[in-house]
């Protein structure tokens, strides 16, 4: 990476020095004067951040009774101890609620009745401690309910590490997977999942398999979308049958799907892409 030099005048705004780039797209060539900011690792990066953020801090100094105000104000009309929807999976009955005082809530779930004892299954409270920012990605039980796949960003990237728990035992299991997106579908194996991983722009461009238990630099890499005009997602058809990879543009979209009992099968291609013409695919049951 060239040097970039940031000088911040006292009594100004910080400027961010202009560092031209040509980036080149389907024969289309476009200067980005910063390009440089995306490397948030950086030193020169952070610098220029933390000076941003002192000057609204200094600019906003004379709000800070006012903003104090606002923030009691809206935390007073917030019902802070509250209960989502019940939903029904299988013979569970999956909810969230809240507490006073506690940022996240706190996933559980009932088994057979809203009358039955509660299953904590994850405190996002307790995932959040230590860290000044969390947000939860994915919150998927496997089939056969007894493994949670979850995943969490600490930075706010959108880029998500993906844990699975075993609901039985409490433990973890020993991977982590990086660089996830939000795409995920459980095989019916219970063993057998398949997650998305973003690139550069956090675009969604491959769908990897994943075997429970295995570590993920064994993975196997199912499709790689080159096209940056698409993202890609995974998902299950609402009978649990399919699994669905969907590529999708402004106008076009094509999709595979996989019978979800055979998840060591390859997808097939329902309608290939064809420009302009977009479609989505559901599986049809007896049972809806």
């Amino acid at each position: 990476m060239d040097q970039v030099s940031v000088v911040f005048p006292a009594a100004s705004p910080p400027i961010a020095d202009k560092q031209p780039r040509t980036l080149s797209l389907h024969g289309d060539d476009r200067i980005d004067d910063y390009f440089w900011l995306r490397y948030r690792d950086d030193p020169r990066v952070i610098a220029y951040l933390d000076a941003e953020n002192d000057y609204t801090e200094a600019m906003m100094a004379h709000t800070e009774a006012l903003q104090a105000a606002l923030y009691d104000e809206m935390l007073a009309r917030i019902q802070e101890t509250d209960l989502s929807v019940p939903y029904r999976k299988g013979d569970y009955y999956y909810y969230s609620r809240t507490e006073t005082g506690k940022a996240y809530p706190i996933y559980c779930r009932k088994l057979g009745s809203l009358d039955a004892p509660e299953e904590l299954l994850l405190d996002q409270n307790v995932l959040a401690a230590g860290h000044d920012f969390l947000t939860l990605g994915l919150f998927d039980v496997s089939p056969n309910h007894q493994i949670l796949a979850y995943s969490i960003d600490t930075t706010g990237s959108e880029r998500y590490t993906l844990y699975f728990l075993n609901l039985a035992t409490g433990q973890l299991y020993p991977e982590e997977i990086l660089e996830t997106g939000y795409g995920f579908a459980w095989g019916n194996d219970n063993q057998t999942v398949f997650y998305t991983l973003v690139d550069e722009a956090n675009r969604p461009f491959k769908l990897l398999r994943h075997q429970l238990g295995s570590a993920s630099a064994d993975d196997e890499l199912v499709y790689h979308e080159t096209d940056d005009f698409y993202y890609l997602n995974v998902g299950k058809t609402r009978s649990d049958a399919y699994i669905l990879l969907e590529l999708q543009s402004k106008i076009t979209s094509e999709v595979h799907y996989l019978d979800a009992n055979q998840p060591e099968g390859k997808f097939q291609v329902i309608q290939p892409r064809s420009p302009g013409i977009e479609y989505r695919v559901e599986h049809h049951s007896d049972s809806f």
